[in-house]
């Protein structure tokens, strides 16, 4: 599902204005492009230069000014551009030519004027809207810059007018000291700012003992780990654990090493793909820490496998080339890998859109096609063995996280048809059904005070139907206790089973879509997934920064 640009939010930071140019786009974008939502719309059509009489005139309005300089901003943001564009002498030029009656403004307005004004402007817009926001989550992650800082930066996701939104929030400076009460200090004040700590309902980070330590002993908070992060984990814990694999991976490196230092090596190998009608491809290198990186190397030196062999046979002091066994073990571990890099694009894709509700299928999925894979090499088999009893460990409990359970439960194009235990379906409805109650009871509760108050001005102005009344007294008990029956058990068995009764959503589906048609039908239900559908599967949009 693609990005909708006129749903992007521009990120709304407390950083001060810095002339750093990556921590002013930090500031102001998400996703590479501004929110016509929080923007003025343009105009309907270019407005042309005025005529009074015979004289053109000689400075642009105000208006027009400042028009203009909100569309300087939003290129510079949008598109990572330095701040310096604005001296450059071809942008200065190519400014004139558009409209010589604008005179660019400097970097140090910029600065200290113009990017300040619209950081207030959709700060004070996200703040307006998170008012009407009840239930939110939070990513966050903590990074160094390239000057050595650390910062921390924090997402909060929610869904408001049947819309998901990420708004960065906050990008703080933090103590060299990475303790988890220093950075829980940090947290708290950012989430005082905003005036969201009660409306936390998960914090999703990486798995880092500081950061959780922050949330869970600190905060008080429910903490979720990144899946992002724990698949990485898993997967780099098998690949370590395998020597095998580890010592065709550094013959793999070594061999991709001499092409990129060695520029003829490079030249033959174009040479011999164009004499076999192939598409000049170059080598990959991978950064071994990444193990997806490791993958595309790998994948790279199955494509050229043949005149990468052609090209190795001809080359004065080339390293140790691959054997037919270990190609087959390259093969192996690539079909092994591949389902967990498109689980990864499936958790990384979307931001307008749920996401911790697809873990449970995505893990289900992975597994099963782990559990199905051939493959050619006792190696290969022991790296497909190892890799699905860590997922098992590491992930497979997520089916009976009462968080993910009930976003999947939840979920319309799920349901209780995701979970691979018919015990884990039945402890989410069981859970929802046991919020869903809680929900309904208070909504009754509110409604039983607002007829008592009704009830209660009625009788004070209206004395003369008193007679009336206590002949209909004795069925308007019956009916209060009918109502009193009804609700909250029943009422909520009653709307779980109309909503499980619908046809699963296409999973191709956006899932905000079906509760937007659906809020009327399933109200209480609606107002849960509210909650519990912002929530993302990693903690990647902080990690964009």
């Amino acid at each position: 599902m693609k990005d909708d640009p006129d749903n992007q939010l521009i990120q709304a930071t407390e950083n001060t204005f810095s002339p750093s140019t990556s921590a002013i786009s930090s500031n102001l974008s998400s996703q590479h492009l501004i929110s016509s939502q929080f923007s003025e719309p343009p105009s309907k059509r270019p407005r042309q230069l005025k005529l009074f009489g015979l004289t053109k005139v000689n400075e642009l309005s105000d208006s027009e000014i400042n028009t203009i300089n909100k569309s300087l901003i939003k290129m510079i943001v949008a598109d990572y551009q330095p701040l310096s564009l604005v001296e450059n002498v071809g942008f200065i030029e190519y400014s004139k030519k558009l409209q010589p009656l604008y005179s660019i403004p400097s970097r140090k307005v910029l600065t200290s004027q113009l990017l300040p004004q619209e950081y207030n402007v959709i700060l004070l817009k996200i703040k307006s809207i998170l008012q009407n926001v009840n239930d939110l989550s939070i990513t966050t992650d903590m990074w160094t810059s390239d000057s050595d800082k650390s910062y921390i930066t924090v997402t909060c996701h929610f869904i408001f007018d049947d819309q998901l939104y990420s708004p960065v929030i906050a990008t703080k400076s933090v103590s060299d000291i990475h303790t988890g009460q220093n950075i829980a200090a940090t947290l708290t004040n950012i989430f005082n700012e905003w005036n969201i700590a009660n409306k936390i309902i998960t914090v999703i980070s990486d798995n880092g003992s500081n950061i959780k330590n922050a949330i869970t002993e600190h905060l008080l908070k429910h903490h979720h780990p990144c899946v992002a992060h724990t698949l990485n984990l898993s997967i780099n814990e098998a690949i370590n654990d395998n020597s095998d694999i580890n010592q065709i991976l550094k013959k793999c490196r070594t061999i991709v090493g001499h092409f990129k230092h060695n520029s003829n090596a490079t030249e033959k190998l174009k040479d011999f793909q164009l004499q076999m009608n192939l598409s000049p491809l170059k080598v990959k290198q991978d950064v071994p820490t990444r193990w997806n990186s490791s993958l595309i190397m790998m994948e790279r030196l199955v494509n050229i496998k043949a005149p990468l062999s052609a090209t190795m046979s001809t080359l004065p002091q080339a390293p140790n080339y691959l054997n037919e066994s270990e190609w087959e073990i390259i093969l192996d571990s690539t079909h092994i890998l591949k389902p967990f890099q498109i689980m990864t694009a499936e958790l990384l894709s979307g931001e307008k859109y749920p996401t911790l509700s697809v873990v449970i299928p995505l893990i289900r999925g992975l597994q099963h096609n782990l559990r199905n894979l051939k493959t050619k090499t006792d190696i290969g088999d022991v790296f497909r063995n190892m890799l699905m009893g860590i997922v098992s460990r590491r992930l497979g409990i997520l089916e009976s996280n009462k968080i993910v359970a009930k976003a999947t439960f939840l979920d319309p194009r799920f349901k209780k048809t995701a979970f691979d235990l018919l015990e884990n379906a039945s402890n989410a409805q069981k859970w929802v059904s046991g919020e869903l109650k809680m929900i309904i009871s208070k909504n009754t509760e509110m409604k039983n005070e607002m007829n008592t108050t009704v009830s209660t001005t009625a009788h004070s102005s209206n004395s003369t139907n008193d007679a009336t009344k206590s002949l209909w007294e004795h069925f308007d008990n019956k009916v209060v206790q009918v109502k009193t029956t009804l609700s909250p058990n029943i009422t909520s068995a009653l709307m779980i089973r109309q909503y499980l009764d619908m046809p699963l959503l296409d999973r191709r589906k956006n899932p905000l879509e079906f509760w937007k048609q659906h809020k009327h039908t399933l109200p209480d239900l609606y107002k849960m997934q509210l909650k519990y559908l912002c929530i993302p599967a990693t903690s990647v949009p902080s990690e964009l920064i």
